[in-house]
């Protein structure tokens, strides 16, 4: 018999404006299983931040198949899929899921109970471990492998004593969660419009994060991190992932994509 569902929803998007993208922390106690859920307009991403976790997935011939998933690897449940979260462990497992907002969520006791007469659910699929180095560490392009997502999710890692550059988007949003470590973060003064303008650094709001906290960059917005100790998060975003404008860059680099970081990334 399944656990008792005791799992906790915790919204992190409560600071950014519009809410284009769901991004929420599931916290799941041990012992504990969620419902069995079934949302067909949207498309999910699950990180697991703590502890492990086994996504039970029904296939198109109908069977149950479950995924053990540890810190940092994760599933995408594609719209229509039917799954439920169970932690089998001694310990509270953490999970971050990321996605779009279009439908509603159901859920049952049974997966029987949410299929579909006609064509089979989709089954979830290991998220990607696409990694792009940085001069201050590496990313984990996590949703590298779907077909044009309308959101991104990356693991973002750097280390201790180094610094993003000074950077604003366009069109792009997202939102920063510290899995670990320390950010020392700069947001939140409005880019200018003038490319060549001079930034005062010492005018941008400073805010400090450790785990389990995190903040959101809207477009137009001047921000940076500085690493006060290692510290790795996970970003959830809108999908423009070249929309970067570099107003200063430690190491020179120029705005957009820098295709030298992913030689090699897979």
């Amino acid at each position: 018999m399944a656990a008792p569902t005791t799992s906790v929803t915790r919204d992190l998007t409560s600071d950014a404006t519009g809410h284009r993208y769901l991004f929420t922390e599931l916290s799941l106690p041990a012992g504990s299983t969620t419902p069995f859920r079934r949302h067909d307009d949207d498309l999910r991403t699950h990180i697991v931040i703590g502890g492990s976790v086994a996504v039970e997935s029904v296939g198109a011939d109908g069977a149950v198949t479950a995924t053990v998933h540890r810190a940092f690897t994760g599933w995408h449940a594609p719209p229509g899929s039917v799954y439920r979260l169970a932690n089998r462990g001694e310990e509270q497992a953490l999970v971050i899921e990321a996605g779009t907002r279009a439908g509603s969520l159901r859920e049952g006791d049974t997966h029987t109970a949410l299929l579909s007469t006609g064509a089979p659910a989709p089954a979830c699929r290991d998220a990607d471990g696409y990694t792009v180095d940085k001069p201050w560490g590496h990313e984990v392009w996590y949703t590298a492998n779907l077909d044009d997502p309308p959101y991104a999710v990356k693991q973002i890692h750097m280390v201790a004593g180094h610094q993003s550059s000074l950077q604003s988007h366009r069109f792009k949003a997202e939102t920063n969660y510290v899995v670990e470590g320390e950010a020392k973060v700069l947001n939140g003064l409005r880019a200018p419009e003038d490319l060549s303008a001079i930034i005062d650094v010492a005018g941008i709001p400073v805010t400090l994060h450790g785990p389990r906290t995190g903040w959101s960059s809207p477009p137009n917005v001047l921000h940076r991190v500085i690493a006060q100790r290692t510290y790795t998060s996970i970003e959830v975003s809108t999908s423009e992932l070249d929309d970067v404008i570099r107003w200063q860059d430690d190491t020179g680099r120029g705005h957009g994509r820098v295709e030298g970081e992913h030689r090699g990334s897979r």
